[in-house]
C-alpha cells in the first residue's frame, strides 16, 4: 500500500510540474553575453562575447603570445539600437557576440598588421602575422578578410534561424530601462 502511495505520489508531482509548463523549476533566459578580460594579449576596444566564444578568445590569446603578437580589438559584440535592425551576414557574427574585428600590433604596441594590410594580404609576407592567422586557423577559428575572426557559429545557420538568434540575443542583453514614474 505504501508503494502505491509514494508511486502516486510521483506521478501526481510530475503531472503538477509538467502542467504548470515547469513554474516550480523554471528558469529565466539570461544574458549570454559578457566582458572577457583577454590579459595582455588583447589591446583597444572592450571584449563583449557569447560565452561560448570564450574558449576560442583564449586561444586565439594563446596563439597571440606565441607568435609574439598583440590582438588589437576594434569591434566585438555592439547592442544594436533596436533587436529588428539589418545586420549584414558578414557582420552577424558580431551581432551574435561570436567574432571580434581586429588588428595586429607588434610586443611594443607599434602596428603590424591593420585592415588595409589585410584586404591587401600583405599579412602572408609578415612572420609574425602570417604566424597568427595560420596559428588561429589550425585551432578551427575563421578568418574571414579583412579582419574577422569567429568561431564560425553563424555560418551554420540560416539566415532566418541567425535573424531569430540575434533578436533573442539583442533582446535579452538590452540594458534594463526604468519604468518611467507617474
Amino acid at each position: 500500500m505504501l508503494k502505491f502511495v509514494v508511486f502516486l505520489l510521483i506521478v501526481g508531482g510530475i503531472f503538477f510540474i509538467s502542467n504548470t509548463n515547469g513554474f516550480l523549476l523554471s528558469h529565466k533566459e539570461k544574458c549570454e553575453i559578457s566582458v572577457f578580460k583577454g590579459g595582455s594579449d588583447f589591446t583597444g576596444e572592450k571584449i563583449l562575447a557569447n560565452k561560448s566564444f570564450v574558449p576560442y578568445l583564449k586561444s586565439i590569446g594563446a596563439t597571440a603570445k606565441a607568435c609574439k603578437v598583440k590582438v588589437h580589438v576594434t569591434d566585438s559584440y555592439k547592442q544594436l539600437k533596436t533587436p529588428n535592425e539589418f545586420v549584414l551576414t558578414s557582420q552577424m557574427p558580431l551581432a551574435l557576440g561570436h567574432a571580434i574585428q581586429f588588428d595586429l600590433k607588434d610586443p611594443k604596441g607599434g602596428t603590424l598588421c591593420n585592415k588595409l594590410c589585410m584586404v591587401s594580404r600583405s599579412w602572408k609576407t609578415l612572420p609574425d602575422a602570417q604566424c597568427f592567422i595560420n596559428g588561429v586557423q589550425k585551432k578551427g577559428i575563421k578568418f574571414t578578410e579583412p579582419n574577422l575572426l569567429d568561431d564560425g557559429y553563424a555560418g551554420k545557420l540560416s539566415s532566418t534561424e541567425a535573424n531569430k538568434l540575434k533578436e533573442a540575443t539583442q533582446k535579452l542583453c538590452a540594458p534594463k530601462t526604468k519604468a518611467p514614474k507617474g
